[in-house]
């Protein structure tokens, strides 16, 4: 018995441990997959710009000159892209993930990307009875490194589950929300909130400001106060220090804000809080902030308001 139990520990060892594919390293990516790799994980990895992959294969990955080389060596692939058509770009040509993936593996997109162009990629993985997780993520490059990130999953539960000690090496909190495009939705949610609650710090501590109030003190009030939040703790260095190296850019908010207005149309829902916000972030862009962080909206409220000058 000992040894059949011995035997059982092993098997199921070797397969938490299997090689996992990994395509993106970005901002996000990066930290997101070297977790993987700190886990023990063997990872074969791809990236548009090879340059990209040299960490992750001094640290043991290897690294696939085509995404459907990678997904011919695996069973659970991850994807962490820009947009839409970046994972269109990975996923559906001949020398895609689709093209490559052997029956029963699992795409884990974590991206945030439009749920019609999600429903088409599912339609496609299931025609070849390849399973599609939506996995979009919230936090930022700080909490993926530390493996804190909230993660929003939806789509087959017998492959949340199957992925799922995968995503306890990456997020704290993992929330399943059903079998569809659940986790698109909460995701530009999620956006939508984040977008307003910055432009709102911005008007106040504009208003502060003027009123001869500190950042750092108005800061301290607001991150112990009704309206504190994980957000506005892990901005108030940034405000504080005005170093807007950024965390998500004005242009990829800007992105995920787009993602939302087209899909409140689609579903007749007012969103004006929202479109103020999209419009404030073509403004930060228009004035040379839109690859700083988003939160260079205060940046912005501070010019409109005669104080940087």
């Amino acid at each position: 018995m000992k040894l059949l139990g011995s035997l059982f520990c092993r098997e199921v060892r070797e397969v938490s441990k299997s090689r996992i594919g990994w395509i993106g390293i970005g901002n996000m990516g990066r930290p997101m997959s070297k977790r993987l790799i700190d886990a023990d994980y063997a990872l074969v990895v791809y990236n548009r710009t090879r340059e990209r992959t040299a960490e992750l294969a001094n640290l043991g990955a290897r690294v696939a000159s085509t995404p459907k080389e990678l997904a011919q060596e695996v069973e659970i692939i991850f994807t962490m892209v820009a947009d839409s058509a970046a994972l269109e770009t990975v996923t559906l040509p001949p020398s895609g993930v689709l093209a490559g993936a052997k029956p029963g593996s699992v795409i884990v997109d974590m991206s945030t990307i439009s749920p019609d162009t999600s429903i088409q990629l599912a339609k496609a993985a299931e025609e070849i009875n390849v399973s599609l997780l939506r996995a979009p993520v919230s936090g930022s490059t700080a909490m993926a490194e530390a493996g804190t990130l909230g993660i929003m999953v939806s789509g087959s539960q017998d492959s949340y589950e199957r992925a799922l000690p995968l995503l306890q090496v990456l997020g704290k909190k993992i929330f399943y929300l059903g079998l569809g495009e659940e986790a698109r939705y909460m995701k530009l949610a999620v956006n939508m909130i984040i977008g307003a609650t910055c432009q709102g710090m911005a008007e106040a501590l504009v208003f502060g400001k003027r009123a001869g109030l500190a950042a750092d003190k108005m800061l301290e009030v607001i991150n112990n106060s009704a309206i504190a939040s994980p957000f506005t703790n892990y901005k108030t260095k940034m405000l504080v220090t005005r170093d807007f190296t950024p965390a998500f850019t004005v242009r990829m908010m800007e992105k995920d804000l787009d993602l939302a207005l087209s899909q409140a149309t689609q579903l007749h829902v007012p969103v004006p809080l929202t479109a103020y916000v999209r419009q404030m972030l073509t403004a930060a862009k228009a004035t040379g902030k839109g690859n700083l962080d988003f939160c260079s909206l205060c940046l912005l409220a501070e010019e409109l308001a005669g104080l940087d000058k």
